[in-house]
């Protein structure tokens, strides 16, 4: 997944879970219907913008003792989904976070992070890994700029 498409997801994520203030035109409208269920909370979201376009999100939040695992998609207004699932673990003075993310073309992108605190100092460890980064096109080679003489 390239950097271009990874922001243009999260930028839909951002709309969907920041709502009406990160959009500039009022005409927008957003839908939000949350459920909880014991330890279990749904949410289904619809965001249509000024041109009529709609996109979609549902999640489902589970906590279980110290894990709470979120399952969820996204689809935007011309059908593509993508699907994402976080994990997150709290055992004592550490935090550990596994997700993975799949986009529209069926490419994933995993995350693995801990963060331990001990006393004043807080340690965050991570790794991310996309899948088909290796299969990208080399970058053009710049043309240089005629520069202006004096």
């Amino acid at each position: 997944m390239n950097r271009a498409r990874a922001l243009g997801i999260l930028a839909v994520i951002a709309l969907l879970t920041g709502g009406s203030r990160l959009v500039a035109d009022d005409t927008s409208q957003k839908e939000v219907t949350t459920t909880k269920d014991g330890n279990t909370v749904t949410r289904h979201g619809t965001v249509t913008g000024p041109n009529g376009k709609t996109t979609t999100s549902e999640s489902t939040t589970t906590r279980s003792g110290n894990t709470v695992t979120r399952v969820g998609t996204t689809t935007g207004p011309k059908g593509k989904t993508v699907s994402r699932q976080n994990t997150w673990t709290n055992d004592g003075n550490t935090i550990t976070r596994q997700g993975t993310v799949t986009g529209p073309n069926g490419k994933t992108a995993s995350c693995n992070a801990t963060w331990t605190k001990n006393g004043n100092t807080i340690t965050h460890e991570g790794t991310t890994t996309k899948q088909g980064a290796a299969a990208r096109k080399k970058p053009r080679a710049r043309v240089p700029r005629p520069r202006p003489h004096p």
